[in-house]
């Protein structure tokens, strides 16, 4: 094996090593044993309740550009498919695998590949605008409150909604991706190149139909929402400070950075970031690192479902007839 791909195998495996080390480093693991303590019952089931909303919400709103491209789901096959690709998620770096999983699925099951490759590309740019855009408008309106040490942040995720928003529309642009393929034109051919160019048709035509962009905007924004309030019911069982406003305006900035980090189910990245993001909302770190456990012990436990719906995703599929076959 050559020593690039080595790097790339171990990577993410060391760097959640030294992430967990520098929390038993700097953290107080004793307190936050103790503050498990703390944590109420009902605070767990309506966490619980919380993260399968979180799920079905980005169900609906990916079978809403599926729909859009034609790629007709009902909500329930959305979901269970949605529940599968997390399970997939734990085996394969970060979000790709899920992504990976959702896209060959959906093509197994006789849709467009590029259609549905468009969607889940833009599933994640809208996604992570949507991020920025919350994050900014929560940063301008808790600044106002007095929390002047947070202008570098806002300043900072500010001017990333700016670059990501001109990168966007630049992906979007006829003439720059004309020029692209006069570029690759000898290429014409080759397989990967016709798909590239099938699938940027594909992410054209969804990007040309405003109210579907707007309306998916807008359920990008609620689900950042809802996984905010995910954190609510612990952190209110633990005593710890809750400033909903403050929370909703770097939390979802932890799940953009563990997007990024090529990190089976962002193991140790995540816990990581959180604890971070709720220290910027006045969260003691033993605390937030005891939420932050608490969601991750949820989200394990949701694998027995996620793996349920695996098993009845490739039934139905193997089930299903090749030829006109529905998900």
């Amino acid at each position: 094996m050559t020593k690039p791909a080595l790097i790339r195998r171990w990577a993410p495996w060391i760097l959640m090593a030294i992430v967990v080390a520098l929390m038993v480093r700097f953290l107080d693991l004793h307190a936050t044993l103790a503050a498990f303590n703390d944590i109420e019952p009902i605070a767990v089931v309506l966490t619980v309740a919380l993260f399968l909303l979180d799920r079905f919400s980005m169900a609906y709103k990916w079978n809403f550009l599926l729909r859009a491209r034609d790629c007709w789901l009902s909500h329930w096959a959305a979901f269970r498919i949605y529940l599968a690709s997390g399970f997939v998620g734990y085996v394969i770096p970060a979000s790709v695998g899920s992504d990976v999983f959702r896209a060959a699925r959906l093509s197994m099951a006789g849709r467009s590949g590029s259609s549905v490759s468009a969607t889940i590309i833009l599933e994640r740019v809208l996604g992570l605008l949507a991020i920025l855009a919350l994050s900014s408008v929560g940063l301008v309106l808790v600044v106002m409150r007095g929390r002047s040490d947070l202008l570098p942040l806002l300043g900072a995720v500010g001017a990333a909604l700016c670059a990501g928003t001109v990168l966007t529309a630049i992906s979007m642009s006829t003439r720059l991706y004309q020029m692209l393929r006069r570029m690759t034109a000898r290429f014409g051919d080759n397989k990967v190149v016709k798909t590239l160019h099938a699938m940027h048709n594909e992410y054209v035509s969804l990007g040309k139909g405003m109210r579907t962009l707007a309306v998916f905007f807008a359920l990008s924004l609620v689900n950042q929402v809802i996984q905010a309030l995910m954190f609510v019911p612990v952190l209110v069982s633990l005593g710890a400070p809750v400033d909903l406003l403050a929370l909703i305006a770097v939390l979802p900035l932890s799940k953009a950075f563990v997007q990024l980090m090529p990190v089976p189910a962002g193991l140790g990245v995540a816990e990581g970031s959180q604890v971070v993001a709720l220290s910027l909302a006045h969260v003691a770190p033993a605390q937030g690192l005891a939420v932050a456990l608490v969601l991750r012990a949820i989200d394990l436990s949701m694998l027995l479902p996620a793996g349920i719906a695996y098993a009845a995703d490739a039934w139905q599929l193997r089930r299903t007839p090749s030829v006109g076959r529905s998900a």
